[in-house]
């Protein structure tokens, strides 16, 4: 009698991940660029071919209004952000604009004419030293594949309706919108090889709530259909066919981890308070008004940092100023008199798109995140700034809000911000005080916290960027990823100058970035006396119940 062969188990991890865990079976997804049509046409044919392509531009307008329908009421709003985004690219004169001209010019089919301008953007990207910038060539790209997927009637279209295991999707790489089109089909989770940290498809199964990894290499090779697979998103890990003690311990942990969501369910009702009451008000960071439902049901005492600048994604237009106050007092109203910390536009660095349509400069710079960006660019183009604070001084008499400034290096810079909202404060009627606060993110500010402390009311520490200018190290670069430290003692020492310089002039100091939301540096920011902490909304609960477990320590005052 013959015995069947062992089936190997393979293991792996993941670049990215979202969260969940999955056991279930394989589906291979066929990968690589797809074949288009390449015809010469005649020159009557030119006005059929840019129809098509005005066609498949609108069809995928439309589709892509749908899945943004889908996603308006989930708990984040990332992916509804992202898809904007797309939005915007798939309208930029760039892209479709150019493709008309080489239809034209060139006397090609539509198809061939797309294909050869996104190559020529793309190209762009590649000689883009920024591994963070580099990586957005994806995006375009994204956004060109839906409009070509319309122009040859292709879908990714799969049937589980006979299925009675979870399917998980392995495939080369999955767009945002293959990420939500199967996630309203069923699919259990998505495994892909290629992709980044900063992927947007992953950014998409996060918000969505759809376990995925990215950045598996090999696993195509490894993975045959209907093996068994545990895809791991927790943890960024991945087993093929494995073992009856491997199942077990996952449906362990699986258990273990509901049994951990419940816990904290229990703390969106309480306050965030230490062992001993001192309390450490925590605070929200939002993008978007659907968001504020939410904040309100983990419990969130306010928003810590609401950034505007996504409300001027939703149009590839500069949005009116009565549609950004609908926006603004949709958020101030919806949070129910909790304070609303807005912070200006900042844009530039890490968005060049967004500062290309807001700007109207082409030139991004060598270097974006040292460039024209946050109050630098605002200042440079008044027009912007004059009409977001008019959006949000009228905000005033709704609930109590705060305006937040970016990127501040020079008190000058503060100085002309006042100046500025007490012009447009009279010219509006208004005589509400507006507390008005400066981000502390690059290490000059820090420097000068002295100085700056006398010409605002309150300080918000953005780790993640002080972290960056500090060690000269891009989190998103995995070539210097090592350095990126949070834990190198120059930070603790900014952030400590930080707050003794809020102390020493009474103004209130708060952390919004990553930092805020790692439960290792709670204590610490307790012990230095922080005001308050700020953070995205799943990090929440967890830290309030660890909150709740550590002794406040009274902080003593600077003199």
């Amino acid at each position: 009698m013959i015995e069947e062969a062992e089936v190997a188990t393979h293991r792996g991890n993941a670049i990215a991940s979202s969260d969940g865990i999955v056991i279930g079976r394989v589906q291979k997804v066929a990968s690589g660029r797809q074949p288009i049509p390449e015809r010469r046409i005649s020159e009557t044919d030119v006005p059929i071919e840019l129809q098509r392509l005005e066609k498949a531009v609108a069809d995928a307008t439309r589709e892509l209004r749908e899945e943004q329908e889908h996603l308006r009421n989930i708990a984040s709003q990332e992916p509804l952000m992202i898809l904007k985004a797309h939005n915007m690219m798939m309208h930029d004169p760039e892209l479709i604009e150019k493709a008309r001209y080489i239809i034209r010019e060139k006397q090609i089919n539509a198809e061939w004419a797309l294909r050869q301008q996104l190559d020529a953007i793309e190209a762009v990207f590649d000689a883009i030293e920024d591994p963070y910038l580099r990586e957005k060539k994806s995006d375009v790209e994204q956004a060109g594949l839906r409009i070509l997927r319309h122009l040859m009637g292709q879908s990714m279209k799969f049937d589980i309706s006979g299925t009675t295991e979870p399917q998980v999707l392995i495939g080369k790489e999955f767009t945002p919108q293959d990420i939500v089109m199967l996630w309203r089909i069923g699919i259990a989770g998505v495994i892909a090889e290629q992709g980044g940290m900063n992927a947007h498809s992953v950014v998409v199964a996060r918000g969505i709530g759809l376990p995925a990894l990215i950045g598996s290499d090999d696993i195509l090779d490894i993975a045959n259909d209907e093996d068994e697979v545990i895809l791991d998103a927790t943890l960024g890990k991945w087993i093929i066919n494995p073992s009856a003690d491997d199942r077990e311990d996952y449906r362990k942990f699986m258990a273990a981890l509901e049994i951990i969501r419940s816990d904290l369910s229990v703390f969106a009702g309480k306050q965030s308070l230490s062992l001993d009451e001192r309390h450490l008000p925590i605070m929200a960071n939002l993008e978007f008004e659907e968001e504020v439902v939410q904040a309100r049901q983990v419990g969130a005492e306010g928003v810590g940092l609401f950034r505007t600048e996504f409300a001027f994604l939703q149009s590839p237009e500069m949005p009116e100023k009565k549609e950004l106050h609908r926006h603004y007092a949709a958020v101030v109203r919806g949070m129910e008199n909790r304070h609303v910390i807005f912070r200006l536009l900042d844009i530039g660095g890490d968005k060049p798109a967004l500062f290309r349509q807001l700007s109207g400069y082409r030139y991004v710079g060598e270097n974006p995140a040292m460039g024209l960006r946050g109050i630098r660019l605002l200042l440079r183009h008044r027009e912007l700034l004059r009409l977001q604070l008019d959006a949000l001084i009228k905000c005033a008499d709704l609930g109590p809000i705060s305006i937040l400034v970016p990127m501040v290096s020079m008190v000058e810079e503060m100085e002309q911000v006042h100046e500025l909202i007490e012009v447009r404060k009279q010219a509006l009627g208004i005589t509400q005080n507006i507390p008005v606060g400066l981000m502390i993110e690059v290490p000059a500010a820090v420097m000068i916290a002295d100085e700056l402390a006398r010409c605002c009311d309150f300080f918000s520490i953005g780790t993640n960027d002080l972290i960056q200018y500090t060690l000269a190290a891009d989190r998103g670069d995995e070539d210097v990823g090592r350095i990126y430290k949070p834990s190198h003692p120059a930070i603790r020492q900014l952030i400590q100058m930080t707050v003794d310089a809020a102390k020493k002039h009474d103004i209130q100091v708060s952390v919004c970035g990553e930092l805020a939301a790692d439960p290792a540096w709670t204590q610490t920011f307790l012990d230095m006396g922080m005001d308050s902490l700020s953070m995205s909304l799943h990090s929440i609960l967890m830290i309030r119940k660890h909150l709740s477990r550590l002794m406040g320590h009274p902080h003593d005052p600077v003199i």
